[in-house]
């Protein structure tokens, strides 16, 4: 099935109205029929006759035939309006519903503008063709289907000179046809990648003027817009150029009618009120031949938005339930990582031959130099990814057995930037829990020291936050996010270097909270700051991509190591900041 064919699936569900807009296109058609014959009429009959009278009765079937006409093609509009909005909403519910669907990889390879313009951008093309471009041209095609007839009818000479020169314009448009939606498809993907390039600045515009570069990304959207415009005017001028053939070949038809109906009517075979008559049907012929290409216009852009947005509901999430999947409604948090090795690629590995055995209730700190493969490690117990080799198990249950919803309802998660919504507090301490009480998200913020800040709020809170919680500090959005994490009663609690980005203080502030909720859980803590984990159960040290050693910190300080040298490189930093400061 092609996707024209499957966007008008979409339209099962709305047979009835679907059948409705097509008998009111048959009546649009039918009613720009009889306006030729009512000119024949009074050029071959009212005036040579002079009869006064019938132009009362031309006067009120010309207006009663356009207000009909016009009340139609209202009805027309509206239903077509409603069928196309309908089928907008459809798609771009489905298509975000699937997105929501799809794995983490799969972001990880497309820019958050890309995405969006499928969703926004390319569903609002195929929204214009249906409620524009496609009207018409259903409704060119019932009038050719009606007035073809009917001018045989009237006089099959004129009406073969008509028809011979329609081939001719087919020819030609199947000819334009592959260059124009070729640049179709070139256009809607550089259009995706200027939306990619809006976002990506616009969300890093800090980055962009601490370093003075507004000129400098100016100049690299220019670029892109550039190529836009040179995309877009080699579409128009084959359009354009589709344009004038289709007007030259209807200017050599209507010429080649006019010099032979001339000819007939002087031979007397035909009246002067019928060859108007017919050069106005002729029209209807015609006309639909040179909108055509503004419809080609529409339906290459739609077509090429058809294909990607198609292509986004056609991928597959990589992660995804097992037939068999189990439910676990109470787990109790054991964790244990069995022979792993993982890649973001598979022939890429950032984890290799992981084993480690976690618990229920243990502090695991996992500690290592930057691009160790710590967050990729714990990324694998929520399953945000799936294992290369081996197995990651909780509760003694490979979690590619384990419904995802099962897994991720009761496995809490705070990263060092934590992504906040433009709601209100309240709703975003509950969003993992909509279920949730006021006492229970009180007490979620009171767990995570934020309750005193919350009630100083003039709105307390139904405090509206801004966007990502641009309204509070580093460290109030880290506490809120600890909330967020810790209302939903997680039985596993994943720290992803949740503190590393604050200052001392607010460190603390902030260690003491979670000091509470960790409590009772199976806790994974990555940290760079190993001040903040020597009170952990158990140290994992990570060093590309391997665990090299475990224990705890009176343990690891004393043996050789990564682990130790690390520690010697922030105590010998501590050392140095507390004399400057004292000196200082």
């Amino acid at each position: 099935m092609n996707n024209f064919s499957r966007l008008l699936s979409y339209l099962k569900p709305y047979r009835a109205r679907v059948v409705m807009a097509v008998g009111l296109m048959v009546l649009v058609t039918l009613t720009a029929l009889p306006m030729p014959r009512i000119t024949q009429y009074v050029i071959d009959v009212a005036l040579p006759k002079k009869q006064y009278h019938a132009l009362n009765y031309v006067f009120l079937m010309v207006v009663l035939l356009y207000l009909v006409r016009g009340t139609i093609s209202f009805l027309l509009n509206y239903t077509i309006s409603w069928l196309g909005q309908r089928i907008v909403f459809d798609l771009r519910f489905q298509s975000y519903r699937h997105i929501n669907r799809l794995s983490l990889a799969y972001y990880d390879k497309r820019q958050t503008g890309k995405i969006m313009a499928r969703v926004i951008d390319d569903i609002n093309v195929i929204q214009y063709m249906i409620t524009g471009g496609f009207v018409t041209l259903i409704t060119d095609i019932l009038t050719l289907v009606v007035v073809i007839p009917v001018i045989f009818w009237m006089d099959w000479r004129l009406a073969f000179i008509s028809i011979t020169v329609v081939p001719i314009y087919v020819a030609c448009y199947k000819l334009f046809l592959k260059r124009i939606r070729r640049l179709s498809e070139q256009l809607r993907e550089k259009w995706d990648a200027l939306l990619g390039a809006l976002q990506e600045k616009i969300a890093g515009i800090t980055v962009v003027k601490a370093f003075a570069r507004e000129e400098h990304e100016t100049e690299r959207f220019m670029l892109t817009v550039q190529d836009n415009f040179s995309l877009g005017m080699q579409q128009a001028k084959l359009n354009r150029t589709l344009g004038v053939v289709a007007t030259v070949i209807r200017a050599v038809g209507t010429g080649l009618i006019f010099w032979m109906g001339t000819k007939l009517v002087l031979g007397e075979q035909l009246q002067p009120g019928e060859l108007i008559a017919f050069v106005g049907y002729i029209g209807y012929l015609y006309d639909p031949s040179v909108r055509l290409v503004d419809f080609n216009i529409q339906a290459q852009w739609a077509g090429a938005a058809m294909d990607r947005v198609f292509e986004t509901l056609d991928t597959r999430p990589e992660i995804t339930d097992a037939p068999n999947a189990i439910t676990i409604r109470d787990m109790k948090g054991a964790v244990e990582f069995r022979n792993v090795t993982f890649g973001y690629e598979p022939d890429n590995p950032v984890l290799r031959n992981i084993n480690l055995k976690v618990e229920p209730g243990k502090v695991v700190a996992i500690v290592g130099p930057s691009g160790a493969g710590k967050t990729s490690l714990v990324n694998l117990i929520a399953r945000f990814y799936d294992v290369t080799e081996g197995a990651v198990l909780i509760d003694g249950v490979d979690v590619r057995q384990i419904r995802l919803e099962s897994i991720r309802r009761q496995i809490g998660y705070v990263s060092q930037e934590s992504l906040l919504f433009s709601v209100s507090i309240r709703e975003n301490i509950a969003y993992g829990n909509k279920e949730a009480t006021e006492e229970q998200i009180i007490q979620a913020a009171k767990d995570a020291d934020l309750h005193d800040f919350i009630m100083s709020l003039p709105d307390g809170y139904d405090t509206k936050i801004g966007e990502d919680g641009i309204k509070m500090s580093v460290g109030q959005k880290q506490r809120l996010a600890i909330a967020r994490a810790t209302l939903t009663n997680p039985r596993i609690l994943i720290l992803d270097d949740a503190t590393s980005a604050l200052d001392s203080k607010t460190e603390a502030n902030v260690q003491q909270a979670l000091e509470r909720v960790m409590k009772g859980r199976t806790n994974f803590v990555i940290a760079h700051r190993l001040s903040t984990i020597v009170n952990a159960d158990q140290i994992v040290v990570m060093d590309r991509g391997e665990i090299v050693d475990i224990g705890t910190h009176a343990e690891l300080v004393a043996r050789p190591g990564v682990y130790k040298n690390l520690y010697d490189e922030q105590f010998k930093s501590a050392q140095e900041e507390a004399l400057s400061a004292l000196l200082g």
